[in-house]
């Protein structure tokens, strides 16, 4: 991403932002509230139209102007809000592949749809009753269907948008395990997160940003909790 700007009412959320991603990394995205990480995620999956700037994939200039070009790129994300992503009263093997459900004209049989569902949930290493109703499974599974829902796709790129956040430490700890499957599979991951111990322990590159601008990008080997604190608060230099 190079250059992204966009406005909302006059107001300048993101200005002249440039983010690289590469596959097989972790890539930390950091600041405090109110910095433009999810909107900046939010051009990146397509969510707004209206941004300035350019988008590069392999080299090669992408249009990315809806939800539906982005998913065509294998870019996907996993909002923290899970269940506004979840359909209640379907299964999790239908909420798993509701996108390919939903297409127009689609035919397809029960038990290959839930072979499919489990074959996306054994890429993050994961086994549910894919019968089950979505309404009956916990926080975190909820957040493992989404997972799958995006590798049932052509996933190159996922974005999770503070992920830890409804989870618990040892809930925490499993998304950890499954997030560096992922990475191993050589899919490019963005972590938006402000919890610095959590930034450590799993990403590898590190990107900051404060009102809306780009502080810095960098690896993170190396970084104290306490530098890198520094520079989510470190202000912008016009």
């Amino acid at each position: 991403m190079r250059g992204i700007s966009i406005a909302f009412s006059g107001f300048a959320a993101l200005t002249q932002v440039d983010f690289t991603l590469y596959g097989g990394s972790i890539h930390a995205l950091t600041g405090a509230n109110g910095a433009g990480k999810s909107t900046l995620m939010a051009v990146l999956s397509g969510a707004h139209e209206h941004y300035q700037g350019t988008i590069v994939i392999d080299g090669k200039p992408v249009e990315i102007r809806s939800p539906r070009q982005a998913k065509q790129l294998g870019i996907h994300v996993v909002q923290q809000e899970v269940d506004v992503a979840l359909v209640p009263g379907l299964s999790v093997a239908e909420n798993i592949m509701l996108d390919q459900l939903a297409k127009p004209g689609h035919s397809y049989r029960w038990r290959q749809i839930r072979h499919s569902a489990r074959n996306a949930l054994a890429l993050l290493g994961v086994e549910l009753d894919v019968r089950r109703r979505i309404e009956q499974c916990p926080l975190a599974e909820k957040q493992q269907i989404l997972l799958a829902r995006a590798l049932s796709h052509h996933c190159r790129f996922l974005i999770l948008d503070e992920p830890t956040a409804p989870l618990d430490q040892h809930e925490s700890e499993r998304l950890f395990s499954v997030v560096r499957r992922l990475q191993h599979s050589g899919i490019g991951v963005v972590f938006i997160s402000h919890r610095i111990h959590e930034l450590k322990a799993i990403c590898d590159r590190m990107t900051v940003l404060r009102d809306g601008r780009l502080i810095e990008s960098s690896p993170m080997a190396g970084l104290s909790g306490e530098a890198i604190a520094e520079k989510i608060a470190r202000p912008c230099v016009e």
